[in-house]
């Protein structure tokens, strides 16, 4: 499969991966904790876009931090593929959070082919740390979805069912059926993105779908 994307600038959005990587790279590494990997729903969890930071929103049992934000904004999986032994591997996380569907219409691909990437991604972190455990997340909802996007996300979802079943230590996380979730008065003008409310009611759901690694710190 060939590549379909620039990876160090992106027309669209007018947005530098590779500067919101350097960015992520200055940060203090802190290994064996979760990681979350993935496109703009995590890369906006975050107080530069005055939204309680992931960290302090997902604390462990014990109340420590444990939670590591590697969300980039306007990613798609090739470059989730592409910056993964920058933005995952020096972390030795214990465990992955990963949202691969962003993006990757704006970019041309198919799902088919996303899925394709995303599950290198998968397979890369599986073989680097034995034991670790990766939560996989579905599309999101959004306001502006239509009959169509919902189809498209039910195939996503389908897709990560059948591919956790023959993988141990593999999950699916069902985002875009949550009912907490599915509020059209929790999304910022563009109707893709959260407000503060929107951004508890996410902590909220991912508390529930990683209570029992929560547990463990």
């Amino acid at each position: 499969m060939s590549i379909k994307v620039g990876l160090q600038y992106i027309e669209k959005w007018k947005e530098s991966l590779e500067l919101q990587v350097c960015r992520y790279e200055e940060e203090p590494v802190v290994k064996g904790q979760i990681v979350f990997y993935g496109a703009s729903n995590f890369t906006r969890w975050s107080a530069r876009w005055e939204h309680t930071p992931l960290r302090e929103a997902l604390p462990g049992k014990s109340g420590a931090p444990c939670a590591v934000n590697r969300g980039f904004g306007s990613s798609c999986a090739e470059h989730q593929l592409y910056y993964y032994p920058r933005m995952v591997r020096p972390l030795a996380p214990k465990v992955l959070v990963y949202s691969p569907f962003g993006n990757f219409r704006a970019f041309g691909y198919t799902l088919e082919e996303t899925w394709f990437l995303a599950q290198r991604v998968i397979e890369y972190a599986l073989a680097d740390f034995p034991g670790i455990r990766i939560y996989i997340c579905g599309p999101q909802y959004h306001r502006n979805d239509t009959e169509e996007t919902a189809i498209r996300s039910q195939k996503s979802n389908a897709l990560v069912q059948e591919f956790v079943k023959t993988h141990p230590g593999c999950y699916f996380v069902d985002v875009f059926d949550a009912l907490p979730l599915r509020r059209d008065d929790i999304f910022v003008a563009d109707g893709v993105h959260y407000t503060q409310e929107g951004y508890d009611r996410y902590a909220e759901f991912f508390k529930e779908a990683l209570k029992e690694e929560l547990a463990e710190f």
